[in-house]
C-alpha cells in the first residue's frame, strides 16, 4: 500500500538519481580485441569488427589510468568484465591486465570480480582455473540452439566451419572442474531458430546440468549497420510475438527444471546510466555502452586524459521524466528503455524508447510462471 499524498512519480525520479550516486562499483568493460572469428548476420557490430588488439602497452597504460580515477573517486568495488569482439582471441593481454588490476584492489581494499562474454570455443579449462582466481563470478556463452541450428548461425568467417560440438565441449569441462556454480548460457532467438530451441535444452538435462545452467533469452532486434538490414526486416518477429515466444521459452525451459528469469527488465540499469563504468577499447579509447563498440563516432575519450566516465550523451534523464508524465506503471523496470535501441529508433540517445506492451506481457507471463 502507498500513502495516495505520496508523489510517487517525484520520489522515483529521486531515488534513480540517488542510486546513481551512491553506486560506488567501478565497472570496467575490457575490450581485449575487435576481432571475432564468427560471422554472425545479426551482430550488432555488422562489419565492423578489425584486427585491432588491445597490447600490453594498453594494459599498462590502463593500469596507471584506474588508480589515477580511484585517487580521484571514491570506489569500493572494482568490476572487469572482458569484452569484444571475441575476449579470448586475445588471452595473453588478460592473463597481463588482470593481475595489474587486482593489484590495485587489493592495495586500495576493494573488493574485486571478474566476468567475461564470450561465444565460448577458446573458453577452455586452463583459462577457466586462471580467471577462477581472480572472483569470476559471471560466465556468459551464447548457444543459439542444438547443433545444427547454432552452426547454421554462428559459425567460423572463412570456414564456415561450425562452433557447437567445441563450446558444448567446453561447458561440460568447466561444470565438471567446479570453475563457477552456474554458467549463463545467452540464446539469441528469432525467427530462424525459435522452434529449435527446447532442443538445446534436453541437451542439457541428458546431461544433468540444468542446475548449474542460467538461461538467458537475448530478442534479435535491428542494428546500425545496413549490411544486415535484409537479415533483421526477414526475421524479427515483432513485439507482440516476441512476448509471446520468450514465454514460451520460459515455459518450455520450466518443464525441464532450469531456473526461469523473475523478471524482464529492459533497460533500468545500465552502463550508461552509471557514473564510474567505462567501455574501454584497444588503443585506450572510450564508449559508455557495450553496443557501441567499433564505431569510432562514439568515443567519449581516452585513458590518455580522461578524469570522468561521463558522456554527456548520456546523462540527460528527462525521458524518465517523459515516462512518468504518462503514467506508465513499467517506468521501474523499463527506465525509458535500452539508450541503444532508443539511439537506433530516434536517432537520440536521450529519447524514451517504448516497449511496454512487449515488456508488460512478459512481466505478467513471469508472474504466472514462477508463482502459479
Amino acid at each position: 500500500m502507498v500513502d495516495s499524498l505520496k508523489n510517487e512519480k517525484k520520489e522515483y525520479k529521486e531515488l534513480f538519481l540517488k542510486y546513481r550516486q551512491e553506486d560506488k562499483v567501478l565497472a570496467l568493460y575490457i575490450t581485449t580485441t575487435l576481432d571475432c572469428q564468427l560471422d554472425c548476420p545479426y551482430c550488432f557490430e555488422g562489419n565492423n569488427k578489425t584486427k585491432e588488439y588491445m597490447t600490453k602497452e594498453d594494459a599498462d597504460k590502463i593500469k596507471t589510468w584506474t588508480t589515477h580515477y580511484l585517487n580521484k573517486n571514491f570506489c569500493d568495488k572494482i568490476r572487469v568484465i572482458f569484452y569484444g569482439g571475441e575476449p579470448l582471441l586475445n588471452k595473453k593481454l588478460i592473463r597481463y591486465i588482470l593481475p595489474k588490476l587486482k593489484n590495485i584492489a587489493d592495495e586500495k581494499k576493494l573488493s574485486f570480480e571478474t566476468g567475461i562474454l564470450t561465444n565460448g570455443e577458446f573458453f577452455d579449462l586452463e583459462i577457466g582455473k586462471f580467471l577462477k582466481k581472480y572472483n569470476l563470478n559471471k560466465i556468459q556463452i551464447t548457444l543459439d540452439g542444438p547443433e545444427n541450428c547454432h552452426n547454421a548461425r554462428r559459425h567460423r568467417k572463412k570456414s564456415k566451419k561450425g562452433t557447437f560440438q567445441k563450446i558444448i565441449n567446453n561447458i561440460f569441462c568447466l561444470i565438471e572442474n567446479d570453475i563457477i556454480e552456474k554458467i549463463d548460457i545467452r540464446i539469441n532467438f528469432d525467427k530462424q531458430n525459435i522452434s529449435f530451441i527446447p532442443e538445446l535444452f534436453d541437451l542439457f538435462v541428458d546431461n544433468k546440468i540444468e542446475k548449474r545452467i542460467s538461461l538467458s533469452f537475448g530478442i534479435i532486434t535491428p542494428t546500425i549497420y545496413i549490411n544486415t538490414k535484409n537479415y533483421f526486416e526477414e526475421n524479427t518477429l515483432g513485439q507482440t510475438i516476441n512476448a509471446e515466444k520468450y514465454l514460451w521459452l520460459c515455459s518450455e525451459a520450466k518443464k525441464r527444471g532450469f531456473s526461469i528469469p523473475k523478471e524482464f527488465l529492459s533497460g533500468p540499469w545500465c552502463a550508461t546510466r552509471k557514473i564510474h563504468s567505462a567501455v574501454i577499447l584497444p588503443r585506450g579509447n572510450i564508449v559508455k555502452c557495450i553496443s557501441l563498440v567499433g564505431r569510432n563516432d562514439f568515443i567519449f575519450g581516452n585513458i590518455n586524459n580522461c578524469d570522468n566516465l561521463e558522456d554527456e550523451q548520456f546523462t540527460n534523464f528527462e525521458y524518465i521524466s517523459n515516462c512518468l508524465e504518462q503514467n506508465c506503471p513499467l517506468v521501474p523496470i523499463c527506465g525509458g528503455g535500452c539508450r541503444f535501441e532508443a539511439y537506433l529508433s530516434k536517432g537520440d540517445f536521450s529519447k524514451p524508447h517504448c516497449q511496454r506492451k512487449m515488456v508488460e506481457t512478459i512481466n505478467k507471463g513471469l508472474v504466472l510462471l514462477n508463482y502459479k
